[in-house]
């Protein structure tokens, strides 16, 4: 199934997402790969070798400016609607996120309390940094984002949390772990005498008692959620910065197609949620300017209610919030 649909005056048009796909999947690849420094003189077998040596084009060749593995085959430059969304994509790398106060990833875990807050806290750890200016950072790229799931789709079961329960850590061949914490003089530095300067500190050591063959008077265990969900809340998360990204090419980008149709995003806010949508039929926006006008001035709308405060960009060259 093609990835945009023709309407009834001729034009091809479709969500903003399959839009997307669109342009990296057949036209972006037309652009030849990016020149990150000066040629080396070359040989007429050399391309030819490295090719051999390789077995692969994208280890051999590189990616081109957009970030897609270029289309040695082609024979044409991308069309200009594709280069705009191109674009569009790739400047959103100059944004930063801010985590909005509200944001409940995972609430089918506010029955595990303290668990579940460590499992969302986790996951926002590993997806992010900050980059020394007070700013939160996706480890991964907005733009790689977009391009992954433009590329690969997307995989809404990596999203779910289902039969999640409490239970304790264990060693790898299912034995009860146990913990005993201990205050221990650890050595900082030295004295001015030259003996060795200790600060008390409490660590965790193995609480079970292997002469006895159970565990210390003082022991205790850690409790953990079984299976491990922060993979999932990652997931979510990805999912929610996607659609952000999506609205802001769709408001930045949408009014000046001039071949394709942008439609609005027909991807489920929280499919984990709420059912997968049936498909789509295209209607044919491109006959009538005034109707197309009021289905963008209907779909800035739908955007801004869909896409209330999940992630909110802000500009890295703006000055850092206080």
């Amino acid at each position: 199934m093609p990835l945009l649909q023709r309407g009834a005056s001729g034009k091809r048009g479709g969500p903003v997402e399959s839009v997307i796909a669109w342009a990296w999947r057949e036209e972006l690849p037309k652009v030849p790969r990016r020149m990150d420094g000066p040629m080396q003189m070359a040989g007429g077998w050399d391309k030819a070798g490295r090719f051999a040596e390789m077995l692969s084009l994208v280890d051999a060749f590189g990616v081109n400016q957009y970030g897609a593995v270029p289309d040695f085959s082609a024979d044409s430059w991308p069309c200009e609607d594709a280069q705009v969304i191109g674009d569009a994509v790739m400047a959103l790398d100059g944004y930063a996120l801010e985590l909005p106060e509200d944001w409940r990833p995972a609430p089918e875990l506010d029955r595990f309390g303290g668990l579940g807050a460590k499992a969302v806290s986790e996951a926002w750890r590993r997806m992010t940094h900050e980059d020394g200016q007070g700013r939160v950072m996706l480890r991964l790229k907005p733009s790689e984002l977009v391009i992954r799931r433009a590329v690969m789709g997307w995989d809404a079961d990596g999203m779910k949390l289902e039969d999640v329960s409490q239970g304790f850590e264990v060693y790898g061949n299912g034995q009860e772990k146990w913990f005993v914490a201990k205050t221990v003089d650890t050595i900082v530095g030295a004295n001015p005498d030259g003996s060795d300067r200790t600060v008390p500190q409490t660590v965790e050591l193995n609480g079970w008692n292997s002469k006895s063959r159970r565990p210390y008077p003082d022991a205790y265990r850690k409790p953990l959620l079984d299976p491990d969900p922060v993979d999932a809340i990652i997931a979510r998360a990805e999912h929610e910065i996607w659609l952000s990204a999506l609205a802001m090419v769709f408001e930045d980008v949408a009014h000046r197609m001039q071949d394709v149709v942008m439609l609005p995003s027909a991807i489920p806010a929280a499919p984990w949620l709420t059912p997968m949508p049936s498909a789509r039929v295209l209607p044919d926006l491109v006959g009538n300017a005034v109707l197309l006008k009021a289905q963008q001035d209907q779909a800035d709308a739908a955007m801004a209610r869909r896409f209330p405060s999940w992630f909110r960009l802000f500009n890295k060259k703006s000055k850092a919030p206080a």
